[in-house]
């Protein structure tokens, strides 16, 4: 019998190291996946990031490539897709303009579906996540 759901947030840093050996955090991101996976902890994958997930991929490694990470996150059990609303995006905006010049958008929206989801827990690598108070799995 499953436990209570736990959420964590995916950032297209460790998708990207996730499903590429050759990446830097490769190791650190399996790990984080296998452990996620073995405690039922869903991760909640916002379009956004899936759609720069699969852009970076793609001008990385090849369309083909993206076509295949694409098919292990959408078929994947460990991974659920969540569209942004208008909450979230406002969220997303604001804090954008209190952030540093460095920070995307795209990792404000990450940290805002954690907020939205009542969760300090954050699958990627920016430090950006650790300055703001969540924990970057595997790192933090």
């Amino acid at each position: 019998m499953r436990s209570k759901q736990a959420f964590v947030v995916a950032d297209s840093s460790a998708l990207i190291s996730l499903f590429f050996p050759t990446d830097n955090n490769h190791k650190i991101a399996v790990k984080t996946a296998e452990h996620l996976d073995e405690y039922n902890t869903t991760i909640i994958t916002p379009g956004d990031i899936f759609t720069e997930t699969m852009n970076v991929i793609g001008k990385k490694f090849g369309h083909n490539l993206a076509i295949s990470t694409g098919n292990l996150i959408l078929d994947s059990n460990l991974f659920i897709m969540e569209e942004i609303n208008d909450q979230i995006r406002k969220a997303s905006f604001k804090k954008f303009k209190t952030e540093v010049n460095s920070t995307s958008f795209t990792d404000c929206i990450v940290m805002a579906f954690a907020d939205h989801f009542e969760t300090k827990d954050i699958f990627g690598f920016d430090e950006i996540f650790a300055k703001n108070g969540y924990t970057r799995l595997g790192l933090d």
